[in-house]
């Protein structure tokens, strides 16, 4: 097995308190130029204060599309097969049913288990959700 260190020029902690200085000096930034950094966006960018889901989840895919974005559902493809996957809105992982049938962004089905189906996000939405007809 080969370790991570021995494929990387540099290895650099950002924990290390001159880690902006030694990334400069990895990257050959001179003084006076800048370094942009980006990372995903995690948390809603659109303000939208999302309700608590007190319907069936059930009736999801029969909402209309403004009714889903209203209620802070995400769109996160264009149809494919006649079906867009829907993303749910972060705020609702502890209330989704448990055995709910999801989808997620790989296009993987399984049954949602409180805990254990990751509740990774972007931009407020969890990375998983529902088909719906196009």
């Amino acid at each position: 097995m080969t370790n991570f260190e021995d494929k990387c020029d540099v290895v650099l902690s950002m924990d290390d308190p001159s880690f902006a200085e030694q990334l400069r000096e990895a990257l050959g930034v001179k003084p006076g130029e800048t370094v942009q950094i980006m990372t995903p966006q995690f948390e809603r960018t659109d303000g939208l204060q999302v309700p608590k889901p007190l319907m069936d989840f059930t009736k999801l895919p029969t909402l209309a599309e403004e009714t889903l974005k209203a209620i802070g559902c995400q769109k996160w493809d264009e149809p494919e097969n006649g079906n867009v996957l829907w993303l749910y809105p972060v705020e609702w992982y502890e209330h989704i049913p448990e055995g709910t049938p999801i989808v997620d962004i790989s296009g993987n089905k399984e049954l949602f288990k409180r805990g254990e189906t990751d509740d990774d996000r972007r931009y407020g939405a969890l990375a998983f959700g529902f088909l719906r007809a196009a």
